[in-house]
């Protein structure tokens, strides 16, 4: 099948109009993914239900409609509010490169409904600022000292040397 002078002009002109719409259109749509991506994540995805969260000294649980600690550990927290406030928060992902210790300051295990394997979350301090790292991503996210203590309080978690008097 042989084309003619005309058809091969043809092929040539779709051809360079197909890689320019490739071109124009393709980078606009990743970006527009990338800003999606970048403008909020949620601690509890939509769709999913919160089930527990795992401190080191205690476990926040639903029992039917209402939210318990067990064992009590610290009464001035708010069990309901703890769990919305895991609920609702979206937070942004930090941009740039940061270096990490090793170790987190506090940590919690996350166990959404339907999901066998709980999520570790850990709030890592760097100078005077706070990061969340859910264990295996990429991304943190910068948190205020604020909210770093409404997230993972740390009367509900060991003390470190780092927090110790």
């Amino acid at each position: 099948m042989a084309l003619s002078r005309r058809g091969w002009n043809n092929v040539i002109i779709y051809s360079v109009l197909a890689m320019l719409l490739l071109f124009y259109f393709a980078p606009k749509h990743l970006m527009t993914l990338r800003q999606q991506h970048l403008q909020s994540f949620k601690l509890v995805p939509d769709g999913y239900v919160l089930v527990q969260l795992q401190f080191d000294r205690t476990d926040l649980h639903q029992a039917g409609p209402v939210w318990r600690f067990q064992p009590v550990v610290d009464d001035r927290i708010n069990p309901a509010e703890l769990a919305e406030l895991w609920q609702q928060t979206e937070l942004k992902p930090w941009p740039q490169q940061i270096e990490l210790s090793p170790q987190p300051v506090r940590q919690v295990g996350v166990l959404l409904a339907g999901d066998a394997n709980v999520s570790q979350w850990g709030l890592y301090q760097n100078g005077r600022d706070f990061y969340l790292k859910k264990q295996g991503f990429v991304d943190i996210f910068q948190v205020t000292t604020s909210q770093a203590e409404q997230l993972i309080p740390a009367s509900l978690s060991h003390p470190t040397e780092k927090q110790r008097p």
